[in-house]
C-alpha cells in the first residue's frame, strides 16, 4: 500500500497513527534510512510522535547499520502513538 498517503491523511485531519509492528512471524517492512527516519522528521517537526515499535522510543533514534535496515514503526498524533506504546510496546 502507499502509506504516505496515510501520512497525509494526518497531516489535514490532525489525528490518527499508521503502525507496521513486527513479530517474529512477520518481519519489519519498512527501511529505516529511506523510509521511516523521513517520514518520522516531518511528523515529529509537525507536532506528532514517532515509536520504534519495540522501546517505544522515537524512531529517530534509531541507528543506521545498514542501508537496507527495516524497522517496525508507528507514527502519527501523540496521544495515539503513547496508546500504541502502552498497549504494543509496553511502556507506560
Amino acid at each position: 500500500g502507499d502509506w504516505s498517503s496515510d501520512v497525509y491523511q494526518q497531516f489535514t485531519k490532525q489525528q490518527g497513527v499508521f503502525s507496521n509492528p513486527t513479530s517474529d512471524s512477520s518481519p519489519a517492512k519498512l527501511r529505516l534510512a529511506f523510509e521511516a527516519a523521513p517520514f518520522g522528521l516531518l511528523v515529529e517537526m509537525a507536532g506528532g510522535k514517532t515509536s520504534d515499535g519495540v522501546s517505544g522510543g522515537s524512531v529517530l533514534d534509531v541507528q543506521i547499520n545498514q542501508v537496507d535496515q527495516r524497522t517496525a514503526l508507528c507514527i502519527g498524533s501523540s496521544k495515539e502513538v503513547d496508546r500504541f506504546n502502552e498497549m504494543i510496546c509496553m511502556v507506560e
